[in-house]
């Protein structure tokens, strides 16, 4: 009698143990990701802030900051963080310090 309830007690406990390995699996890469992008969109925002907007390198450097932030948001990378603190040291920014700083010289009408 005892046979007959030890084989499928064996696999469900088996499936769970699997279930619950991969999901802890999946919760320290989602961790640790989320640690290696906002890093990385502060160094791009650091490096940004350092080109000036006559930097041939400065379209692709943006491009890249501001498509790794629009990701950060849609992950909720950015969005608990930027509410829970002041905005101040947040890996998030408004972009409003270059604006119009792409013609230093000359009529834009």
């Amino acid at each position: 009698m005892m046979n007959m309830f030890a084989g499928p007690a064996a696999i469900t406990t088996t499936l769970f143990g699997i279930v619950a390995l991969v999901t802890v699996g999946i919760g320290t890469y989602w961790l640790f990701n989320k640690q290696a992008r906002l890093k990385h969109i502060v160094e791009l925002r650091k490096k940004l802030d350092e080109l000036k907007p006559s930097d041939p390198e400065y379209g692709a450097v943006r491009a890249l900051y501001t498509s790794m932030v629009i990701d950060a948001e849609r992950w909720g990378f950015l969005r608990s963080d930027s509410e829970s603190s002041d905005h101040s040291g947040s890996g998030h920014h408004s972009d409003g310090d270059h604006v119009g700083d792409s013609g230093a010289g000359g009529d834009h009408h």
